[in-house]
């Protein structure tokens, strides 16, 4: 929560109080400055916050006091939220910190303001009651355009021509796409995409490897029929769209509390060992993401199935055993 976010429900306690409050004893409660109160007040107003100036009869010459009037206030909002409602939307709100060092950061500070106009008032003391972790988060500094375009194609459902630096290759191939849906994964941006020239192929593009983009506002485009992102996601263990397949994997006891108590795909089974491990079974969609996943457990999981997953996961777990025994030489 920012500085701002912590000051405007204390300025609105202090303007809802029968006497209001100058300008002086909202700088004194919240240590700013009056071009800071000001700003703030403004930025009330422009929310549609029902701010009055009125004069102050026992101040000084010419100055003046700041009301809310509580009825009005209430009427201004068509929206109540429950304190459950308000919880989430503010666990909804901390996502927008993945643009945190992006240009994009004032759009969103403006979008909190606006949201959160619904529960500004609130007399509790303020604490920070939902967290959105960005640990291992993509950087999106330069980027700002291209989101900015994505977005509005999306809106618009018109054709843009990107520049895209493909993951495995390493080169850049120029193509026009039909963007489909923003996605939000692993706190990481992608784009679902259709792809004309290859009979409109469903794809997912990283935001972060489109290099330049172009939209094309007289080329708009329908949706695939049938197209439904959460069909289409809801068998990929992670991003990746694959053919899905039976995955089946055996937890040791340490690592079997752990993997038991979260979803990993569709139509997950468990079965419990004589030793207190588990077989986990599931279907998903996503090969190299399965297996780094598998490889995250070290010793402690094992695949079982399918054979060519299991037998490429020992290929990745010797090479791995290889390197750390050839570093163990040098140190």
């Amino acid at each position: 929560m920012s500085k701002k976010e912590e000051r405007l429900p204390q300025m609105l306690d202090l303007m809802l109080r029968p006497g209001g409050a100058s300008i002086q004893e909202m700088c004194d409660r919240l240590g700013i400055s009056r071009k800071v109160a000001t700003d703030y007040l403004n930025d009330l107003q422009g929310n549609r916050i029902p701010v009055q100036e009125k004069p102050d009869y026992h101040g000084k010459t010419n100055s003046k006091r700041w009301f809310i009037d509580p009825k009005e206030y209430s009427r201004s909002f068509s929206i109540i939220l429950s304190d459950t409602e308000r919880l989430m939307l503010r666990s909804v709100l901390a996502r927008t910190k993945m643009f945190e060092h992006t240009e994009l950061k004032g759009n969103m500070e403006i979008l909190r303001s606006k949201i959160n106009a619904v529960a500004l008032h609130d007399p509790k003391r303020r604490i920070t009651t939902t967290y959105a972790s960005f640990k291992g988060g993509k950087d999106y500094r330069g980027k700002e355009e291209i989101i900015d375009t994505v977005l509005r194609a999306i809106e618009a459902s018109v054709t843009c021509t990107v520049r895209y630096r493909s993951a495995n290759s390493g080169g850049n191939k120029t193509y026009d796409i039909e963007p489909y849906t923003f996605v939000d994964h692993g706190n990481a941006l992608y784009c679902i995409v259709a792809v004309p020239s290859h009979n409109r192929d469903i794809r997912v593009l990283a935001v972060e490897r489109i290099e330049a983009i172009e939209l094309h506002a007289d080329r708009p485009f329908l949706l695939k029929e049938g197209y439904d992102p959460e069909r289409y996601l809801g068998e990929s263990f992670g991003i990746t769209v694959e053919e899905p397949m039976r995955v089946k994997v055996r937890f040791s006891r340490e690592a079997a509390f752990y993997a038991r108590e979260r979803v990993w795909g569709q139509e997950q089974r468990v079965e419990d060992q004589a030793d207190g491990g588990i077989v986990l079974s599931f279907t998903a969609a996503g090969r190299m993401e399965i297996k780094r996943w598998a490889l995250s457990f070290g010793k402690e999981a094992l695949v079982l199935e399918p054979l060519s997953l299991a037998r490429e996961t020992a290929a990745e777990a010797e090479a791995l055993a290889a390197t750390y025994a050839r570093a163990k030489e040098n140190i």
